[in-house]
């Protein structure tokens, strides 16, 4: 490390991190040396051997994704298309599955949301994609290319393919039924398990293998005991995306014996420090009441499983953390994810944070620092690093710097309060990720892409995937029925 340059940032705004929490200088300095940052503060009086000067720029630690897209968003579609069940985000039961990506198809999708994610300030990502479009789930050649892409951006992601016993369908008589297939859920696990173990074995500090089922209605039995072992066996991030729906917590009343999906998860011990769940909006199981809720409460807390939440997506279909203030004050680990496009964190912390507002009535629930701290410590928390998510000396240098000078930032009176609600991620000017510059003016720096042919790709792929629709739709109705323009479009003359 001596022999590597010592790189000083000055900054109208540095976001360090002090006495266990994020503390702001201005005028800042930054100071890192390789991939570690060697002092935050002011007044530096070290060796220097390089300066970036960011006038009117807060200089932040990186953003945390713990439900990072990383593929062609679909909910999208849903967004003025409802209900979801007759528009594909449902299969239906006569559908013969089959992937509607090709490979290489596949392989786009990672380099375009990767590189989304880099672009909105996302130095860490926990990806996600889709089993909507596939024969089953995911598999391990997918990731192994997805490691590629990532190391090629230089993006910091814990990775790995998603894996399930069961789906969802929609039965000839319009009802919500399972189809399942444990085997290709174990199997899948099998999968999962080697390419964690190819990860270590790749030595590329910013990349780590993890454990991905898709969604605790869709996992068995069997394939929950083996994830258990699986977890306890490589000591490993679990992301399960959990209490997320009515229809989730119905099945899993109906399958397990009346139980909540935590108590489920606690029955195999699957709760603890190193699982992640998404969303957390309906705890206490069917027909929640006070004292079931509490219980489900009382069980994150006690296994210190971290919830993710997301409110750019939840906030689209109409649901929130109600329980957002006695999740708090109890101290449960909330970290964040975006989960849809775009994976815009700081648009994500403004909803949250209104949200939050808005499901307590209480205007004093949720700050902007308090999302700001979920999308960095939070995050960071969850995933066992206290390198990562603050700025202080031994952190990892996972950098964001964001331009104050946007005429739509507004007037600066607490520079964090205004990135959150006049922000957007297209202020995001720099991101470096273990010391690496990897996105400098608005462009990337370890790859050479051309954007605007990358935004073009991803609108034809995306025009050939809606195509789709019709054949995997319950009663497979024509696409202008699926997804209507919001007014009549008049043909051209």
């Amino acid at each position: 490390m001596a022999s590597q340059p010592v790189i000083r940032i000055r900054a109208t705004w540095v976001v360090g991190y002090q006495d266990g929490d994020h503390r702001l200088f201005s005028p800042g300095e930054l100071v890192y040396q390789g991939s570690v940052v060697v002092f935050v503060g002011q007044n530096y009086v070290g060796r220097v051997d390089e300066e970036i000067h960011a006038v009117n720029t807060l200089v932040g630690p990186g953003f945390i994704d713990l439900d990072a897209l990383g593929d062609l968003d679909t909910t999208v579609l849903g967004f003025d298309n409802q209900p979801g069940w007759t528009k594909g985000r449902v299969v239906a039961a006569d559908w013969q599955r089959r992937d509607l990506y090709s490979r290489e198809e596949l392989n786009f999708n990672k380099l375009y949301a990767y590189t989304q994610l880099l672009l909105n300030g996302i130095t860490t990502a926990v990806p996600i994609t889709s089993i909507l479009y596939r024969q089953w789930a995911e598999d391990i050649d997918e990731y192994r290319h997805a490691a590629d892409v990532a190391e090629s951006l230089g993006l910091r992601a814990w990775l790995g393919p998603a894996f399930m016993s069961g789906h969802n369908v929609v039965e000839a008589g319009g009802q919500i039924g399972m189809r399942f297939d444990e085997q290709r859920g174990l199997a899948g696990l099998e999968d999962a398990e080697r390419f964690i173990e190819e990860m270590a074995a790749r030595k590329v500090s910013t990349l780590r293998g993890f454990l991905a089922p898709d969604r605790i209605e869709g996992c068995t039995p069997g394939l929950l005991a083996a994830l258990s072992e699986t977890a306890k066996r490589h000591d490993v991030p679990v992301r399960l995306h959990c209490c997320q729906s009515e229809l989730e917590v119905n099945e899993i009343h109906q399958r397990f014996q009346g139980r909540s999906s935590l108590q489920v998860l606690a029955d195999f011990d699957l709760l603890h420090k190193k699982m992640l769940l998404p969303h957390g909006q309906y705890l206490g199981g069917k027909s929640a009441t006070r004292d079931s809720i509490t219980r489900d409460i009382r069980l994150l807390v006690e296994s210190q499983a971290n919830l993710v939440l997301c409110p750019l997506v939840s906030g689209r279909h109409a649901k929130y953390l109600e329980q957002y203030l006695p999740l708090r004050e109890a101290g449960v680990t909330m970290g964040l994810g975006t989960d849809t496009f775009p994976p815009d964190m700081l648009a994500n912390m403004h909803l949250g944070t209104i949200l939050s507002r808005v499901v307590t009535q209480n205007v004093q629930a949720a700050s902007a620092a308090d999302y700001y701290r979920m999308a960095t410590l939070g995050g960071a928390k969850a995933l066992g690093r206290e390198d990562l998510g603050r700025l202080c000396a031994g952190a990892q240098a996972d950098i964001t710097l964001i331009s104050l000078d946007e005429p739509a930032m507004g007037q600066i009176f607490d520079p964090i309060t205004a990135l959150v609600i006049n922000g957007n991620g297209r202020d995001v000017r720099g991101v470096i990720i273990a010391g690496e510059k990897v996105v400098w003016d608005r462009q990337l720096v370890k790859r050479q892409i051309d954007l605007e042919q990358l935004h073009r790709q991803a609108q034809r792929q995306f025009e050939r995937l809606m195509a789709t629709y019709p054949e995997r739709s319950f009663q497979h109705p024509p696409l202008d029925k699926l997804f209507a323009h919001s007014f009549t479009v008049n043909p051209p003359t």
